[in-house]
C-alpha cells in the first residue's frame, strides 16, 4: 500500500479536483441515460446494437477508468457526492488517512482507519 506525506497528497489536489468533477459529470450522464436503456437493450437484441447503448458502454468505461486512476495514484475515493478522498499516511507511527473534501484548498484533516469522515480531526 502506498502511503503519502502531506506534501505528496496536497500536490495531487488540482488533479483530484478535475477527476472528481469529471466523474460527477459522467455519472450524471449515465444516470440520465439509465431509465431509457431497458427498451434500447430490448430493441437492440435483435439487430446487434444501438448507438445509445454503445454510448452508455463508453461512458461506463470512462467512469471505470476514472475509478482506476484513484487506485493507480494510491488514494481512495470515499464519497463521490461529497468529493471525499483519503490518503493512507503515517501520523506518529500510526497508519491513518489524510482526508480531503472537494472544495478544500489543501488537506487540513486526518482520521483513523475506522472513524471515517465523521472522525476528522485537524492536522
Amino acid at each position: 500500500m502506498k502511503t503519502f506525506t502531506l506534501a505528496e497528497a496536497n500536490a495531487l489536489i488540482p488533479q483530484l479536483e478535475q477527476l472528481v468533477d469529471d466523474m460527477r459529470a459522467v455519472r450524471a450522464q449515465l444516470l440520465a441515460m439509465g431509465p431509457s436503456l431497458e427498451s434500447v437493450v430490448r430493441a437492440a437484441d435483435g439487430n446487434g446494437g444501438s448507438k445509445k447503448a454503445s454510448a452508455y458502454v463508453l461512458l461506463l468505461q470512462r467512469f471505470n477508468a476514472y475509478t482506476s486512476t484513484f487506485q493507480d495514484w494510491g488514494c481512495e475515493l470515499k464519497d463521490l457526492d461529497l468529493g471525499l478522498v483519503d490518503f493512507p499516511a503515517y501520523r506518529d507511527s500510526q497508519l491513518v488517512y489524510l482526508c480531503w473534501k472537494r472544495g478544500e484548498a489543501r488537506i487540513e484533516y486526518w482520521h483513523d482507519l475506522e472513524s471515517g469522515f465523521g472522525g476528522r480531526q485537524p492536522l
